[in-house]
């Protein structure tokens, strides 16, 4: 009987922060913004399902003792892509929050404000491929 309880407590609760988590993704709107910005208006079903795979997929990696070993170059894309996963996904908070608009007049750059995006996207991506390539492979 504890470990149905367990079970279904740790159920409820992937369900409440997996409910919030999708509203918060909603709440940015980072699907619609991507297929406007792409330009890939009938590929609106393809992201949702590919975000919805990715998080599942690496949901039950997460919790499961399976690792890989891959090499630096496959390194390299996964980095590059989680990275812009993450540099898109930063912008979009950071666009919901008028941070960069805030930010622009604050340091006087007006006309430059798409090189902080730039620069988020950027760095982020930096920081995957450091994540990756330095601290999990050489530590």
């Amino acid at each position: 009987m504890k470990y149905i309880l367990a079970v279904l407590v740790g159920l409820c609760s992937g369900f409440v922060v997996g409910g919030a988590y999708a509203a918060f993704i909603s709440l940015l709107r980072i699907v619609p913004r991507l297929v406007q910005l792409t330009k890939t208006h009938r590929a609106v079903k393809l992201y949702q399902n590919a975000y919805a795979l990715g998080v599942i997929i690496f949901s039950i990696i997460n919790f499961t003792d399976i690792s890989f070993n891959f090499s630096n170059i496959l390194v390299i894309i996964f980095g590059l892509i989680m990275g812009t996963f993450t540099g898109m996904f930063s912008s979009a908070l950071a666009e919901v929050l008028n941070v960069i608009p805030v930010m622009s007049k604050k340091l006087k750059i007006k006309d430059e404000a798409s090189y902080l995006v730039y620069a988020l996207v950027f760095g982020k991506v930096a920081g995957s491929l450091y994540f990756w390539l330095i601290f999990v492979n050489g530590g």
